[in-house]
């Protein structure tokens, strides 16, 4: 792993951390792979060189490059592509200062992986130092600097309570993130309530400490719950960013047709942005940008708003961001030479924001608890086959012979500040007979089993949801119920719970071979509805079948990693997380 100490870099250099991973015979080669916001991702071979690879060695604490691969000669990776036409000029100290599309904007596909191979003389005096540790971030904010704080202990993201939580507290955790000191400490959950663990309570720093894991915190007390989770909002200097971008012709100051100031011919002019591909990652950064909140809608036709769009010329187009970018500049676009096909007239590119948003996580614990499988005969399988939710091979098999089945029930949460409500409107809902509800949702979640290296072994898509209020913490009355056509979504507070015994609520696993696997979930996977924090919309476990059993475990939200091996545990303890599995027998 690479560890550079990072104090000389300008301070809105990304933190990462390298590695060389994938299908290798020695420990110098492999697959590039990049750790950057609680997630390892894989870097494009699109631009690559070997003054690149220089980098990367150097950084990984290798004397040279030798030599370095395209097209995923190491394997496919899996997880976020970080980096895309990179180009170093071999000087640089680290990766993240090379010439890139920014941080998490790429189209490649994980068989353009980049690998490379390193000399086997080490830098004299390179010393491996844990940059990683310890890890915290913010979630949940609206605006930079902003959101509920979490830190990484034993491999698993946590909160802190609010118990004594002080503004001297806050500013310890600003600094630490590269913001000024703190403008309010907020407590009570005011911006959502996290999952997993309370890791500490009753903090109180002197303010002089480098990392709010070094304050003194009480680790005797417990009974905290999240609805006392601890959050900040940092002061931020003022970046200019705001200034270069308008909302124009909505009905209120949150929403509108997005216009940019951009240079033509050495003058500043306004212009529109073009909607081909433009999404809901892309308008949370213009919301964001603008200070105003989180994206609630995306919109590719603003014909409907006022205003002479036609006078208004095109000045960005093919824009695709990651939603982490502090401005639309920094999203992969078009430069000098625009295509918009449909003209940037009645279909320019507008948003609409709001100061909350819902935020969905799932309850690894209720996966882990209900897992099993069933062996089902065909004939009763006959809806699940009509809704595309068993292995193609299904159609092959007669109706007095059985499919396998993985069951398990998943129980949503919506812990954000707002409820999550689908975005199609009940006019297109659809009836599903085996489930005798309307579904409000095409795509809600999707369910997979994997191998160990990422390739995809089986699938259970599931094709879409009723959402309701299954049940909610006490003193919240539920809102949502899918019975007799009624409203759909999830209140705040609460959470729908879709039992092991329904159709679909499976995958399919009649074909797989006995193994090691990855069992994964991922909801609102389209990012169709809009949400505070994405990243805790995947759910991962560890799951291990002998042909006649199966074991789900280490079932944990986000993408942390799992270790396999024992090696992996000692060069990366804070990374992830060691496993001993159940016998089998």
């Amino acid at each position: 792993f690479s560890s550079l100490k990072r104090s000389y870099l300008p301070p809105d250099t990304p933190r990462i951390q390298l590695r060389l991973a994938g299908d290798k015979r020695k420990h110098n080669e492999g697959r590039v792979e990049v750790f950057y916001d609680g997630e390892w991702g894989t870097v494009c071979d699109d631009d690559f060189s070997i003054h690149s690879a220089q980098v990367v060695c150097r950084e990984l604490g290798y004397l040279e490059a030798v030599s370095w691969s395209p097209s995923s000669k190491y394997g496919k990776g899996e997880g976020r592509i970080w980096f895309d036409n990179v180009q170093c000029t071999g000087k640089e100290k680290t990766l993240a200062l090379c010439m890139s599309n920014g941080i998490g904007v790429s189209d490649c596909k994980h068989t353009e992986d980049v690998g490379v191979v390193c000399s086997d003389k080490r830098i004299p005096g390179f010393k491996f130092i844990n940059t990683m540790q310890p890890l915290v971030r913010l979630r949940g904010g609206a605006i930079v600097g902003e959101g509920r704080v979490e830190v990484l202990k034993n491999g698993e993201w946590g909160t802190i309570c609010d118990d004594n939580w002080s503004l001297l507290s806050a500013t310890v955790v600003c600094r630490e993130l590269g913001f000024g000191s703190a403008k309010e400490a907020l407590s009570g959950g005011r911006l959502g309530q996290g999952m997993g663990p309370v890791h500490m309570n009753e903090v109180k720093c002197s303010g002089f400490e480098k990392s709010v894991t070094e304050c003194f915190f009480n680790k005797e007390s417990l009974g905290c719950s999240h609805e006392e989770d601890a959050a900040v909002t940092c002061n931020v200097p003022a970046m200019g960013f705001q200034e270069r971008l308008r909302l124009s012709g909505g009905r209120n100051p949150y929403e509108g047709r997005v216009e940019a100031l951009v240079e033509r011919n050495g003058s500043l002019v306004w212009g529109t942005v073009c909607s081909d591909g433009w999404g809901t990652m892309e308008a949370m950064v213009v919301c964001r940008q603008l200070g105003l909140g989180f994206a609630s809608n995306a919109f590719q036709e603003t014909w409907y708003w006022p205003g002479e769009v036609s006078a208004d010329p095109v000045v960005m187009s093919g824009v695709r961001c990651s939603g982490t970018e502090m401005s639309l500049s920094h999203c992969l676009h078009h430069g000098a030479h625009l295509t918009c096909p449909k003209g940037g007239g009645r279909n320019a590119a507008g948003v609409s924001c709001s100061e909350t948003a819902p935020d969905l996580v799932l309850n690894p614990q209720v996966v882990e608890q209900t897992t099993y499988m069933e062996d089902r005969p065909m004939f009763m399988l006959q809806c699940a086959y009509e809704e595309n939710c068993l292995s193609t091979t299904s159609s092959k098999t007669p109706a007095n012979s059985y499919r396998r089945l993985l069951r398990f029930s998943s129980q949503i949460h919506n812990n954000g500040q707002s409820d999550f409500r689908p975005k199609a409107g009940r006019h297109s809902w659809v009836w599903h007979d085996c489930h005798r509800h309307y579904h409000s949702m095409e795509v809600f979640t999707h369910y997979d089993l994997l191998s160990l290296n990422g390739t995809k072994v089986a699938e259970g898509h599931k094709a879409s949801f009723c959402l309701e209020d299954t049940d909610c913490e006490e003193g919240i009355e539920k809102r949502y119920e899918c019975a007799n056509f009624g409203e759909q979504g999830i209140t705040v507070g609460c959470w729908d719970t879709y039992r092991h015994d329904i159709d679909c609520q499976w995958i399919d696993i009649t074909d797989i071979k006995p193994g090691d696997y990855i069992f994964q979930v991922f909801i609102n996977p389209n990012y169709e509805v809009p949400e505070s924090d994405y990243s805790n919309n995947l759910m991962k476990c560890r799951c291990r079948y002998d042909g006649h059993r199966i074991w789900m475990y280490s079932c944990h939200n986000g993408k942390t990693m799992v270790c396999h091996n024992l090696c992996d545990c000692f060069t990366s303890e804070i990374l992830c997380y060691c496993i001993v599995p159940q016998p089998l027998s």
